[in-house]
């Protein structure tokens, strides 16, 4: 009954990932519309990420990945399946950030470290998340 339920729980989130307001991506492609977009950091956790300057990620289809913590520039490499990235050799510039930046950088490079979950919500947002931590992400409007 157990393993069932894993099955289950497994199924769900290999369908999950490609699901939004806009109906099942193509099986096989939903990581597409990964790529080319700036995602925004929205929330950590259960906190609303509110900065002058937003942080944000962008994903390229060779692997490379991109963007801005809250302080610095970051830069690295992700491996995405329908259902898992894998965040590899994360690496930034190094300024010294006090404050919400500086507490919000930090949370977020915790976040991008190994292997995560990720699918699209119901509005369309990218979520990434482990056991621990949940970050969500909106397409930019700039």
């Amino acid at each position: 009954m157990r393993r069932f339920g894993l099955i289950l729980l497994f199924g769900v989130l290999l369908f999950a990932g490609c699901t939004g307001t806009t109906g099942p991506k193509t099986p096989g492609r939903c990581s597409d519309a990964l790529y080319g977009v700036k995602w925004d950091v929205i929330m950590i956790d259960n906190t609303p990420v509110s900065l002058e300057k937003m942080p944000f990620i962008r994903f390229s289809k060779d692997g490379a990945i991109g963007g801005f913590g809250g302080c610095n520039a970051f830069f690295g490499e992700a491996s995405v399946t329908e259902t898992a990235i894998d965040f590899i050799n994360i690496g930034g510039t190094r300024r010294y950030c006090a404050g919400q930046e500086g507490e919000t950088e930090r949370r977020i490079f915790s976040i991008l470290k190994g292997v995560k979950w990720w699918q699209f919500d119901e509005d369309d947002d990218l979520v990434i998340f482990d056991d621990e931590h949940r970050l969500i992400l909106k397409k930019s409007a700039g």
